[in-house]
């Protein structure tokens, strides 16, 4: 049995794997039982741009035999061109932490993280934010938006330490921005 490796997404067949995840995960593509209990992801993003998006910033993914769970690394310049993740940029830019405004500072974006129903509950959000940590040292902050109704991915961000600094909408939907200090 192979074990679950944790790196750093480096070929396009880890990106096409990351994309069919993301695709089975999508809030529209859930029961809504599924979507309760086990979260859900709010964007779709193509092959092309992920690839953009990881020679920028590499995602850490965790692999089996296939990607079994990513956590996508989006720096502003990348995440401006896209509309939704511009958007949430936007949103970061406006928002302060420990009175120091966001707009300044050096921050990384988690554009999103999946993991498989098989592997859920048993840490591997932490082992990838772990790596995480340690891949983008080089950044201040870390943040995210997460869908208010997605109670699930709510509760493994706050214990992984990321803290609620504000809210915004996520499409038609309110949402809550969440920073992680990586100096911490």
């Amino acid at each position: 049995m192979n074990p679950i490796k944790i790196k750093l997404a480096s070929s396009e067949s880890e990106l096409i794997e990351i994309k069919n995840l993301q695709r089975i995960n999508l809030k529209g593509n859930l029961s809504a039982d599924e979507k309760k209990t086990e979260g859900f992801l709010t964007a779709e993003y193509s092959l092309s741009f992920l690839k953009k998006i990881n020679q920028d910033s590499p995602a850490i993914i965790a692999k089996k035999n296939k990607v079994v769970g990513y956590a996508l690394a989006v720096s502003k310049k990348i995440g401006k061109q896209n509309k939704l993740l511009n958007h949430l940029i936007n949103e970061f830019d406006n928002q302060k932490y420990k009175d120091i405004k966001l707009v300044n500072e050096n921050y990384i974006v988690v554009g999103q993280l999946c993991l498989d129903k098989s592997i859920r509950g048993m840490g591997y959000v932490e082992k990838i934010y772990s790596q995480f940590k340690k891949t983008y040292k080089n950044y201040k902050y870390c943040l995210t938006a997460v869908d208010l109704e997605n109670k699930r991915s709510s509760a493994i961000h706050q214990r992984c330490g990321f803290l609620r600094i504000g809210q915004l909408m996520l499409n038609e939907n309110p949402g809550e921005i969440i920073l992680w200090d990586l100096k911490n």
